[in-house]
C-alpha cells in the first residue's frame, strides 16, 4: 500500500506496535514519526502497514533482522 505525506500508519519497534505518520518517501523507504514526539526514522516499504492487526501479523512472521552498523 502506497502511504502519502502525513498519513498514519503503524510499524514494529523493539517487538510493539506502534503509531507514527508518514513524513516523506525516498527510494523505498518511508521516514515517519511516533505520535506525540520529534524525530524521525527510516522504515522500508514492507514494514509499513495500515493497522495494527496488520503490524501484529507481520511481527508473528520471520522477519529478516540485521544489525544496520557493520563492524570490521
Amino acid at each position: 500500500m502506497k502511504y502519502g505525506i502525513g498519513d498514519i500508519c503503524y510499524i514494529i519497534e523493539n517487538d510493539t506496535v506502534k503509531r507514527a505518520r508518514v513524513s516523506a518517501k525516498k527510494d523505498g523507504q518511508y521516514f515517519v514519526q511516533f505520535v506525540g514526539s520529534c524525530g524521525a526514522l527510516a522504515v522500508p516499504e514492507n514494514e509499513v502497514y495500515a493497522t495494527p492487526e496488520e503490524a501484529e501479523a507481520g511481527m508473528k512472521k520471520d522477519r529478516n533482522l540485521s544489525s544496520p552498523v557493520r563492524y570490521l
